[in-house]
This record gives C-alpha cells, sequence and structure tokens, in this order.
C-alpha cells in the first residue's frame, strides 16, 4: 500500500480539501505503511562449538554459510530441516576377510571365540586370554623352545619317545620303572659288581686264574660279549 496524501485544498477554509476525520484516516494509514517498511535492527549469532551458519549481516540483510555435501554425503531438506546422509558403505578389514557396513545402523561388534574373552569397560573394549584347558584344545601341540616344568610334577605321562636314542639326556634324579625295571637297581649295574676278595690262599690253577685275570663286561650302552656262568643258587 502507497503512502496517502492529505487534501489541503487551495486556500485555507476554502471547502475543497479532505475534512478532519478523512485527514486522520489518511494518516492512521501512512503511518502503517511506513512501520511496515522499517526492518528491525536484529543481530544473528551463532550457537555451540561448531561451524557456524550465520555469515555476515549488511544493512537490512543477513548473510548465511551454504551447506555443500562433500565427498560420499548428500543434502535434502524438506522446507524445515536439512539433512546430512552419508551415502558410501563403512569397511572394516581383518587380516582374514573385510567387514562391509550399510543402512542406517551402522554398528558392528567384537565377541570372543576359542579361549577369547571380551568386556566393555567404558569406551574401551578388551580382549583377553582364557587359559583355562587351553593346551587340553590344542588336538597337536608343539614346543618352540625347551619345556620348563618349574619343578613341578609331570603326570599321567603315557609315552615318551625322542628322535634318537643318543639325544636322550635325563639330567637328575630318576625314579620309577620303565618297562618293568626299577631304574633305581641300575646303579649297582652301571657302577659295577662287588664279588669281595679272592683269598691269597691258592692251591689250585683256576684260583691263580681268578685271581690274577680283570673280567671286563664293558658298559650298559656298550657291552662286552664276554658272559660268565656262576652256575645256579
Amino acid at each position: 500500500m502507497a503512502i496517502t496524501r492529505i487534501d489541503v485544498g487551495n486556500i485555507a477554509n476554502d471547502g475543497t480539501g479532505d475534512d478532519l476525520r478523512q485527514a486522520f484516516v489518511k494518516v492512521n494509514n501512512s503511518i502503517a505503511e511506513l512501520d511496515a517498511r522499517v526492518v528491525p535492527q536484529n543481530n544473528a549469532e551463532n550457537l555451540g562449538t561448531g561451524t557456524g551458519v550465520f555469515y555476515t549481516k549488511e544493512s537490512s540483510t543477513l548473510n548465511f554459510r551454504s551447506l555443500i555435501a562433500g565427498a560420499n554425503m548428500s543434502l535434502t531438506s524438506d522446507g524445515t530441516s536439512i539433512t546430512i546422509t552419508n551415502n558410501a558403505n563403512i569397511a572394516i578389514g581383518t587380516d582374514g576377510s573385510t567387514l562391509s557396513l550399510a543402512g542406517a545402523a551402522r554398528q558392528f561388534g567384537i565377541t570372543g571365540g576359542q579361549s577369547i574373552n571380551t568386556s566393555l569397560t567404558g569406551n574401551n573394549i578388551n580382549v583377553a586370554l582364557d587359559p583355562t584347558d587351553l593346551i587340553a584344545q590344542d588336538t597337536n601341540p608343539s614346543l618352540g623352545a625347551a619345556l620348563n616344568a618349574a619343578t613341578f610334577n609331570i603326570n599321567n605321562v603315557g609315552i615318551l619317545s625322542a628322535t634318537s636314542v643318543s639325544a636322550t639326556t635325563i639330567t637328575g634324579s630318576l625314579t620309577g620303572t620303565v618297562n618293568g625295571i626299577n631304574v633305581t637297581e641300575l646303579d649297582r649295574v652301571v657302577t659295577g659288581a662287588d664279588y669281595g676278595m679272592i683269598s691269597d690262599n691258592i692251591i689250585t690253577s683256576i684260583e691263580l686264574l681268578f685271581r690274577s685275570t680283570v673280567i671286563d663286561y664293558g658298559t650298559v650302552t656298550t657291552p662286552n660279549a664276554l658272559v660268565s656262568d656262576y652256575g645256579t643258587l
């Protein structure tokens, strides 16, 4: 609506101008028009710690930054809202395969496998090894170095085998039986047999032979072929 001027006539009180009521109607209309044209002197500001949308204010014009979609992003608007969407899938790579997350609910979990336990503490995911029956679960265990039993016993052994006889060494005390033989009795065989002393009262050639001849049966690992027959009890 345009501003309406008051008709004051040609000269004072000549009866050609607007009467008093009509003049004030035009005054009210003109004030309303001017009031509609006035822009409030307001300023805009950004809230929060993110990147602000408001840029500057020039005279009666407020300038705002534009939102631009980056790589794999899209912007949509329904008139009152602006939606930012990630169009790409999220791929999580492992040493075995790759997990691709798509859709709105892009969530993945970490679960433990055999002898592996997982737990959540705050924002941290804890992965721990469960040592319970760990060796028993290995159907073909193999050592990478010497086994240190730390003075503990190894019980319920089935068969002990070695790659060769020369490679088998047992250090320390060995008790028990091997193939039904009490290994503690082998000490007497290894160290030798004590048959006592032969009397110096030699009266036969056989006594002389036993007195002067050393009988060597060799060792346990390299025995001599000599066979001695002491008869029976």
